[in-house]
C-alpha cells in the first residue's frame, strides 16, 4: 500500500502561504469559516469546498488551512490530486487516521470510476466528529461531470465557496503584501513592473518575488525597476 505521507511530501507548505497573507484578508468569509471549522473540529465534521478557477487562492486556502491546524496540533496533510493521482486509488488509503485532510484538485477525479469510488468510500469513512476535511475544485460540484450520483451529493454537504479570480489588482496587492512580510520592500510601481513582463500565474510569480528576495539581500539592494531588469535579465 502507498504511505500517504511519502505521497504529500514533494507539496511543500510554504512559510508565507497563511491566513494572513491570502489576499482576500483574514477578515473574509472563507478565512473566517475555515478558521472556525477547525475551532469546531470535535462538535462535529466540517467539510469546505472551495471552487475557482486559477489565480483564485484557493490553493493558498488549503495551505493556510494546514499551517493553522499544525498550530493548533491537529495532524494534516495537503495532497495534490495532480501531483498523486497517477498512483490510483491506494492515495486515499491510511488518511483517515489524520485530523484534518485537505484535497486539492478534486475535478480531476471527474470520469476516473476507480478514483471516483474511492474519494466517495474515503468521505464516508472520514465522516465524524474530530474530523475536518477541505476540497479544493474549478467548478461546482453539478458541474464537474462526476459520474458517480452520490460522490456528487456528498460534495454538496459541507459549506461551498466560489472563490473569484485574482485581478492584476489583486496580484499587485498581493505581491507588495507577501514582500512586506519578508521584510522587503516592493513599491507599486514595481509589482505592476514584474505584471507587464513576467508570467501572471501567482505560483511563478511568488517565485520570482523569493528570486529577487535573495539577490536583494546578497547585493543590498533594494528593489527598484533597473535592478529587477539587472537580476531576471528582462
Amino acid at each position: 500500500m502507498l504511505d500517504p505521507m511519502q505521497l504529500a511530501l514533494p507539496v511543500t507548505l510554504p512559510d508565507d502561504e497563511t491566513f494572513t497573507s491570502y489576499f482576500g484578508g483574514e477578515k473574509s468569509l472563507e478565512v473566517t469559516h475555515l478558521k472556525k471549522a477547525l475551532s469546531d473540529i470535535q462538535k462535529d465534521f466540517q467539510f469546505t469546498y472551495l471552487c475557482g478557477l486559477a489565480d483564485s487562492g484557493k490553493s493558498h486556502l488549503l495551505y493556510a488551512t494546514c499551517i493553522h491546524a499544525q498550530e493548533l496540533g491537529l495532524s494534516t496533510i495537503l495532497l495534490s490530486l495532480r501531483e498523486v493521482i497517477k498512483f490510483g486509488p491506494d492515495v486515499l488509503e491510511g488518511l483517515d487516521a489524520l485530523d484534518v485532510v485537505c484535497i486539492d484538485d478534486v475535478h480531476l477525479v471527474a470520469g476516473d470510476d476507480a478514483m471516483e469510488k474511492a474519494l466517495f468510500n474515503f468521505f464516508n469513512r472520514f465522516n465524524e466528529a474530530g474530523k475536518c476535511l477541505v476540497m479544493t475544485a474549478d467548478l461546482l460540484p453539478n458541474m464537474l461531470n462526476i459520474t458517480l450520483p452520490d460522490l456528487e451529493s456528498r460534495l454538496t454537504w459541507g459549506t461551498t465557496f466560489q472563490i473569484r479570480s485574482m485581478s492584476d489588482d489583486d496580484k499587485a496587492e498581493a505581491l507588495v503584501k507577501r514582500a512586506n512580510m519578508r521584510g522587503l520592500e516592493l513599491s507599486d510601481e514595481c509589482a505592476r513592473f514584474l505584471l507587464t513582463r513576467l508570467s501572471r500565474d501567482m505560483r511563478a510569480l511568488l517565485d520570482v518575488l523569493d528570486k529577487l528576495d535573495h539577490a536583494s539581500m546578497a547585493a543590498q539592494r533594494k528593489l527598484t525597476i533597473p535592478f529587477i531588469k539587472a537580476t531576471l535579465k528582462l
